[in-house]
């Protein structure tokens, strides 16, 4: 087990590696992703780059997940169109769910849009519930492969387990 309930269910349910850029709301996901070996675990430094290394590695036949802020995610919709919308490479995310009053400005501003905006780009999302990462990592890793794309599940303060 790790550090991380969420990061144990996503392997359970057969990620095996995962790329990101931190985020303090996914702190303890990013702190057992630490653990893991050098391998299995990308720390990007912008989310674009972790997006093209699950690509790569999901190309070389691993099971991915991608994990960023929501403001991450608006940086990176380019890569998201261009390579795995187009190319239907699935994509599981863990997105945070920034945007609460009491938040930086920049998070207050996507923060209150990112579910318009993926249901806009037609990306399939779920608020992550805490007490219930086995059920969300089923069906993050399941939807991805599913329809062949990504699929992001929203990660609040308190569902960081």
């Amino acid at each position: 087990m790790s550090a991380s309930r969420r990061l144990d269910a996503l392997r359970a349910a057969g990620v095996e590696f995962v790329a990101g850029v931190p985020c303090s709301y996914l702190a303890r996901f990013f702190a057992g992703c630490a653990e893991l070996p050098s391998n299995d675990f990308l720390p990007a430094v912008r989310e674009d780059h972790a997006l093209a290394a699950c690509a790569g590695a999901w190309l070389g036949g691993r099971r991915v997940a991608a994990a960023m802020q929501n403001s991450g995610l608006g940086y990176c919709l380019e890569v998201l169109t261009s390579l795995h919308l187009m190319y239907r490479l699935p994509l599981p995310m863990l997105v945070s769910d920034r945007g609460a009053d009491t938040d930086y400005e920049e998070h207050r501003i996507l923060g209150s849009r990112v579910r318009r905006l993926l249901t806009l780009f037609d990306i399939p999302w779920r608020d992550a519930r805490a007490g219930a990462e086995d059920d969300d990592a089923r069906w993050l890793v399941e939807t991805s492969e599913r329809d062949s794309g990504p699929a992001v599940l929203l990660v609040g303060k308190e569902a960081d387990s």
